[in-house]
């Protein structure tokens, strides 16, 4: 991290402190960090542990300054998550490349599971690896040569079948939420209802297919445990208001076999709940929001592939982590705050800086970090980015604006983020309280 620092500090065009204050979701992860130290107390020991969290996010952030380091970054995820599925699949196939799988793997009666530090149980297995399935597609495949494709399935394979090795279910649900929201973004609105009609019918019931899901009910002791625990972490939230203290709240459930166990939230949403009370979760959803809101509204040029690639790298990589945080504990996992970066880091791709151009021209990277000029139609100008079109207003000749025009937080954004923050503890209400099977 030091050395990724050093090297923003040494860059051509400097740092600078407002450099760290360019996109809404800066704001958001300051906020959210500093009420981390403000609710837990113990100050110093608790910004000490918060420093990694904001350095992974700004360091990711401030150096994916072009579309190819962003290209390259990405490129590391996917071809990571492939490794980790080669890794996963070698136990079944009889040459353990991780020492000890075979036997964590028997443990939970023939469910995979991953002898390392992070994805040693099969539900961080299968909700680490079951992005990579609509991940590697728009990476690898959409729109590639013969080549890439060939690769892109056969890593998309090999994390199919190691997601269906863990019989993992949120896996299962997650994977299909995040390819649902590929599948339905930029289609035309009678395609959209088409595609959600066959998701619901046809999706759920392929989806009872896979292992274990014919067992999703309450009445199964997993998940009803966890209902448990949602509980007692939705009585904490309330009692306390800005929750317990970061890492700080504990469900000890009552067992016939063991006696009184120590059992994790099974959810970020809870997790963070739970810990940091309603002003947490607040700012939690937000960063999500502002995640969202970037890579939705962000339009690159219908000729630049490799930026709506990105983009649709990144949607998924924020789909898949907004399911995944219904299931398992991954609050306050780096991944959270390295998405929250990428993404931060193409708000400011989309909204660079700009020179005026009625007609779109191209603009030498020698003119980069020119201050916005008012303007109607405008191009970004920075190293590695090329001539990808961009506008901060909404019509121009009867065509829309390419570019981004979001660039800071105003009170549409926070009645949104409400609305999604209220959204999100109605679920947690209902679902602990009304579970249906599907």
């Amino acid at each position: 991290m030091l050395l990724a620092f050093f090297g923003i500090w040494r860059r051509p065009q400097g740092f600078k402190i407002k450099d760290c204050l360019k996109s809404p979701s800066d704001y958001l992860v300051l906020a959210y960090l500093g009420w981390i130290i403000w609710t837990t107390g113990d100050y110093v020991s608790t910004t000490k542990a918060m420093i990694p969290f904001a350095g992974f996010y700004f360091a990711t952030a401030l150096s994916l300054s072009s579309l190819k380091k962003m290209g390259t970054f990405l490129n590391c995820w996917v071809v990571g998550l492939i490794v980790v599925a080669i890794f996963g699949i070698s136990t079944e196939l009889g040459f353990e490349l991780a020492p000890g799988s075979s036997r964590l793997t028997e443990s939970f009666f023939g469910r995979l599971a991953l002898n390392t530090w992070i994805y040693n149980n099969p539900n961080a297995l299968g909700h680490g690896v079951v992005i990579l399935l609509p991940l590697g597609y728009y990476w690898f495949v959409w729109k590639r040569g013969l080549t890439l494709r060939v690769l892109g399935f056969a890593g998309i394979s090999a994390g199919a079948y190691c997601v269906y090795l863990t019989q993992s279910k949120g896996a299962y649900l997650c994977g299909a939420a995040a390819a649902a929201v590929g599948l339905l973004f930029k289609k035309a609105r009678y395609v959209q209802v088409f595609l959600l009609s066959v998701m619901l019918t046809a999706g759920i019931g392929a989806l009872k297919l896979l292992p274990r899901m014919e067992s999703l009910s309450a009445k199964e002791d997993g998940i009803e445990g966890r209902l448990m625990i949602w509980q007692l972490a939705y009585n904490a939230m309330q009692g306390t208001f800005s929750g317990e203290g970061w890492k700080r709240f504990e469900a000890w459930i009552e067992t016939e076999q063991y006696g009184l166990i120590k059992k994790a939230t099974h959810g970020s949403y809870v997790n963070v709940g739970a810990d940091l009370g309603y002003p947490g979760l607040f700012l939690f959803v937000g960063i999500l929001y502002a995640c969202f809101r970037t890579v939705l509204q962000a339009r690159p040029s219908e000729d630049d592939l490799e930026g709506q690639r990105i983009q649709k790298a990144l949607l998924t990589l924020v789909s898949g982590y907004a399911a995944s945080a219904w299931m398992i504990d991954r609050a306050y996992h780096t991944d959270y705050f390295f998405i929250a970066g990428a993404c931060a880091a193409y708000h400011r791709l989309m909204t660079a800086a700009v020179v005026p151009s009625s007609e779109h021209m191209e603009v030498p990277a020698s003119t980069a970090g020119a201050a916005p000029v008012e303007s109607r139609a405008l191009v970004p100008v920075g190293p590695g980015n090329g001539p990808l079109e961009l506008a901060v207003g909404s019509e121009a000749g009867g065509e829309p604006f390419l570019g981004l025009a979001w660039r800071r937080i105003g009170l549409v954004d926070l009645t949104l983020i409400t609305v999604s923050f209220y959204a999100v503890v109605y679920c947690w209400h209902y679902l602990m309280t009304n579970f249906i099977q599907i």
